[in-house]
């Protein structure tokens, strides 16, 4: 087992900011010398989500195959005793466990046949329309400024508009719950914060799941909330309103800041993109999802005594299943830390997981993201940052939270 230094803990909420993006230095050494390695408590780790015992010792997988194998395993390795590093228990686990993401096999499998209609293609598909449109308001909203804040400016609110037209959520609670998505996101800031968001959010996702009773109207919650077969309990809906609100824009939000970023640092992918946007886009998104993988790892449980590659693993331990390590596997991607829009397997990208717990929504965030993306390099594509953007203080998320940017404003005619 490797000595692991001080600085080089993934328990340290300003490693991605120092890095601007997951610590690939580390990560690329333990691969090489030490692929199932053993990351300590770090004493100094402050931060976490409400109910949170702190973080004990983890397993860190660097090995795309390992990733892949414990992700599709959940008879060995579960996430029904959590999937993020925060150590919880009692209540607070009990409570967690009524989340979507981490149900036991069969009860998640039940919920999934419930929730999946509205991201099949034929449901997108009818969406679609309503997401070029939006995407092209967004940019007419800032087109004639010449310059703008492009996270919250502009690749946040596609996101939350998509995850509350899906959800049957009214446009006047739609600020409130991207509020509150945001501030989930920020745990390592959680102190700072007047109000608990998930309190916030909790009581918003029962105020309108009591108006989907009275008022059925067919979209996702008022299934949700009405289906007869499942006979979900109100905290089972409060965990689901809460997973999209934080995963079902953050993700795709950060995505596209990334993808803005990564082009301006490699403008040669750029002026290809553009040379032929439809030619290139959809792979485009597939390497900018694998070379930044925004969700950066969830958590996986062993349930016995088992082995992962040479490494033994006793019951009970936490496994972290780095996706961005995973992403610049060498192994599977050739010359992982090029930056390459042509990139054959790009697809391969594990950003949404893999396995029963791989993201319902990808296939929606990719069309957001094609669809928005589509409006700027059409619309403005000179466009500079103005300055170095701002990454969040995490130990969960690559984020970019302040990415301000220039460009031509357009003039009406």
């Amino acid at each position: 087992m490797a000595t692991l230094l001080a600085e080089e803990n993934l328990l340290d909420p300003d490693l991605f900011p120092a890095e601007q993006g997951p610590p690939h230095r580390l990560f690329d050494r333990w691969r090489q010398t030490d692929p199932v390695h053993w990351n300590p408590a770090n004493p100094s780790y402050v931060g976490g989500m409400p109910g949170s015992a702190g973080v004990k010792g983890f397993w860190v997988l660097t090995r795309y195959q390992d990733v892949f194998d414990v992700s599709m395993n959940q008879a060995m390795f579960t996430s029904h005793d959590g999937i993020v590093l925060w150590d919880v228990e009692g209540e607070e686990l009990e409570r967690q466990r009524a989340n979507f993401m981490v149900m036991q096999p069969d009860a998640h499998s039940a919920v999934k046949k419930v929730i999946m209609p509205p991201f099949m293609p034929r449901a997108l598909a009818e969406l679609s329309p309503e997401v070029d449109k939006l995407a092209a308001e967004i940019v007419d909203r800032i087109a004639p400024r010449g310059a703008c804040e492009f996270v919250f400016d502009v690749a946040s609110i596609l996101p939350v508009h998509t995850f509350c037209e899906l959800m049957g959520i009214p446009p006047q609670y739609r600020d409130q719950v991207a509020h509150y998505g945001n501030e989930m996101a920020d745990v390592e800031s959680r102190t700072s914060i007047s109000m608990d968001p998930m309190i916030g959010l909790f009581g918003l996702a029962q105020q309108m799941a009591e108006e989907k009773r009275r008022n059925p109207d067919g979209r996702l919650l008022s299934v949700m909330v009405n289906d007869t077969t499942l006979n979900l309990d109100p905290m089972m809906i409060n965990q689901f309103v809460l997973v999209f609100a934080m995963a079902g824009h953050e993700t795709t939000r950060s995505t596209a800041a990334h993808f803005m970023y990564l082009m301006q640092r490699h403008p040669d992918q750029y002026a290809l993109l553009r040379s032929d946007f439809e030619a290139h886009i959809d792979n485009a998104i597939d390497e900018v999802l694998r070379f930044t993988s925004t969700t950066t790892n969830f958590v996986r449980h062993a349930v016995a005594d088992t082995m992962i590659g040479d490494q033994p693993v006793k019951k009970g331990d936490k496994i972290y299943l780095s996706y961005a390590a995973a992403n610049r596997d060498p192994a599977v991607f050739a010359d992982p830390h090029r930056f390459d829009i042509t990139r054959a397997n790009a697809k391969r990208h594990l950003a949404f997981g893999a396995g029963p717990h791989i993201c319902v929504g990808a296939r929606l965030a990719k069309m957001q993201l094609k669809a928005l993306l589509q409006q700027i390099v059409t619309r403005l594509p000179e466009y500079q940052l103005a300055g170095e953007p701002e990454w969040l203080r995490s130990i969960w998320f690559n984020a970019i939270i302040r990415m301000p940017i220039t460009f031509t404003a357009e003039h009406s005619a």
